[in-house]
């Protein structure tokens, strides 16, 4: 096993440089694409020509001739040109329709690797549809440079183009073209700081919107639940608000530098007519002379309108693309040693020698040890906050460990790969998470490459094929975002099925019963009691009764061991364990005689 594409390939430090390594294979593609648009640019500077020469021939036509004979060549090579122009165009399209995709996948595959290489901290601090806008962001950065910032060097140099032209029928005019395109490019050089800076505003308000819908919609039921639609509205309200504000910015700025230069256009339009005019009566300019003047005036007034219209959008986009970048590609935290081999487990001991652990400056765990016997079945108590769950997060590496170190088998889990670590554990939380994909599919996930036998033997295993035979497409049924059409009943057994499936040699069940009820929680203990057979188990529970026939309970509180022994042997010491067991009632404390989970020589 290899470690993953983020840490062989790590992600450069800016948006310049993640671009440079997108195009890495494609640059032939790049500089075609931009090369036929420059091709296909010269065209325009030919337009202007077109009418100065069908203008020159119908003004110095002999009187003789026969008119349309005389003037067909010019109009056949007119014919032509715009016909090779169109053919370039074509030629364009049809590298970008092979080009653009495959920019667009390298984009999605880098980002959603490194933001799914990130650790548990990156996940807790940031919202999904936040992350997913962030996202869109740098790929519509990316489209911008494609095609925006080179279109805008095209026009630029048709601009140049026409104006040398213009120096070479009449100086005065070329002059006052001149002096008016510095002008506007000074105007646009002074107007980038205001567009850049609430282009980002903009985009920040965009992101934290997109994250607070995402998230409203994740919680739909609950939503309908508490009767939140007006509820929800209302949160919604400031961050729309301050939406729209941030946006009447960025509009008026970016407006506001297109407004100011077309006043300035049309004024030197206006006075560009009177000059031509008063040349042309002087005998200083031909009519073609004019007619050419003011079509390249007015083809190049549209391209620098273009480029002026194009800017703010092209600032406000890759400020945005910048904005994400920064901060989604930031530095994991968890990442694999060097040198870190494959882990083999071959028994499944689990050490936790001197552990300590901080998060937000606050210690969870305290130099805490632990030694689990290979197969043995170890249950997890303690008040809210004690640390069960910080124990078993430190073993899944989802967090390092600030002193001490675990071992599998001996093994410090720090030197191998996380993949391999993972994959040789078996986690069922308290509502398992399911994809929005079809229940073969979510049981398959551990092992992708199971046959349809193997997945229905895992399916039966967890008594998970009765509920599937009714459904309307059994294994190929969708399950809804994250498994909403089932029961939590349903998505526990899927769960089993899909451990079950993975056969790894340790299985942790961190309160994989708490939520549902006591006839379903009775059938599932029975899966896990079969699904944790010979299988290093650790369980964590805060209902005690679904422990009490574990090989041994561990007691923690305040990020330390104060109890470790037997269920039995724990309520005759009298101490934590015993206070915990008294505190609960009902359903809780009745003895269970089919309790699954039976401790090795006994009930007590």
């Amino acid at each position: 096993m290899q470690k993953s594409n983020t840490q062989n390939n790590p992600m450069p430090k800016t948006l310049l440089g993640f671009y440079r390594k997108i195009f890495k294979g494609l640059w032939w593609s790049l500089v075609a694409t931009w090369g036929l648009r420059l091709i296909a640019g010269f065209g325009a500077v030919l337009w202007p020509n077109y009418q100065r020469w069908v203008v020159a021939m119908l003004e110095n036509a002999p009187a003789d001739v026969n008119l349309l004979m005389y003037c067909l060549p010019t109009i056949l090579l007119i014919v032509g040109l715009n016909l090779g122009e169109d053919t370039i165009h074509i030629m364009r399209g049809w590298v970008l329709a092979k080009f653009e995709p495959r920019v667009q996948r390298k984009v999605s595959e880098n980002l959603t690797d490194y933001v799914h290489s990130q650790s548990m901290g990156f996940w807790v601090n940031r919202m999904a549809g936040q992350i997913y806008s962030r996202i869109n962001d740098i790929t519509s950065g990316i489209r911008t440079i494609i095609f925006e910032v080179w279109n805008i060097f095209v026009m630029f140099v048709m601009v140049c183009i026409n104006s040398a032209a213009l120096f070479g029928v009449n100086k005065y005019i070329a002059w006052l073209f001149l002096f008016i395109f510095v002008a506007r490019t000074i105007f646009m050089w002074n107007m980038r700081k205001p567009i850049k800076r609430t282009s980002k505003e903009s985009a920040d308000v965009n992101a934290k919107l997109t994250g607070k819908l995402v998230d409203s919609f994740s919680n739909a039921t609950n939503v309908k639940l508490f009767a939140g639609v007006e509820r929800e509205h209302n949160y919604m309200s400031p961050i729309r608000a301050e939406r729209i504000t941030a946006q009447r910015n960025a509009s008026f700025w970016q407006r506001f530098s297109f407004w100011v230069p077309g006043l300035l256009w049309d004024i030197m339009f206006g006075i560009t007519l009177v000059l031509c005019v008063y040349l042309y009566a002087r005998n200083t300019m031909t009519l073609a002379d004019v007619v050419y003047s003011i079509s390249v005036y007015l083809m190049v007034m549209g391209q620098i309108g273009g480029i002026m219209e194009t800017i703010p959008s092209i600032i406000e986009r890759v400020s945005a693309a910048s904005k994400a970048y920064t901060e989604l590609v930031v530095p994991i935290e968890v990442t694999d040693a060097p040198n870190a081999t494959v882990l083999d487990v071959t028994r499944g001991k689990i050490e936790f020698k001197n552990v300590s652990f901080k998060y937000k400056n606050k210690y969870v765990l305290r130099d805490l040890s632990l030694t689990i016997k290979p197969g043995e079945r170890v249950g997890i108590v303690g008040p809210s906050g004690a640390g069960k769950t910080t124990l078993v997060n430190l073993l899944m590496r989802f967090y390092d460990v600030k002193s001490g170190e675990i071992l599998i088998d001996g093994t410090d889990i720090r030197t191998v790969t996380q993949n391999s670590l993972r994959e040789n554990i078996s986690f069922i939380p308290q509502d398992p998470a399911m994809f929005n994909r079809t229940i073969k599919e979510n049981i398959a996930y551990g092992r992708p490459d199971a046959t349809m036998a193997e997945i229905r033997a895992a399916a039966h295993f967890a008594s998970a094929d009765k509920f599937i035979a009714g459904t309307e497409k059994k294994y190929d049924t969708l399950v809804g975002d994250r498994g909403i059409k089932m029961s939590g009943g349903q998505r526990q057994r899927i769960a089993i099925a899909r451990a079950f499936l993975k056969d790894a040699p340790i299985l942790i069940l961190d309160e994989a019963t708490s939520a549902l009820d006591s006839e379903t929680e009775v059938a599932i203990q029975h899966s896990f009691e079969k699904l944790s057979h010979n299988r290093t188990t650790i369980a964590i529970a805060h209902r005690l009764s679904t422990l009490r026939n574990m090989d041994r309970i561990v007691v923690l509180d305040d990020g330390k061991i104060v109890e470790s022994g037997t269920h039995a042997a724990l309520l005759r010491r009298g101490g934590e364990y015993a206070r915990l067991w008294k505190m609960q009632s009902g359903g809780f404390l009745q003895e269970d005689k089919n309790s699954p989970f039976r401790r090795k020589g006994g009930n007590h």
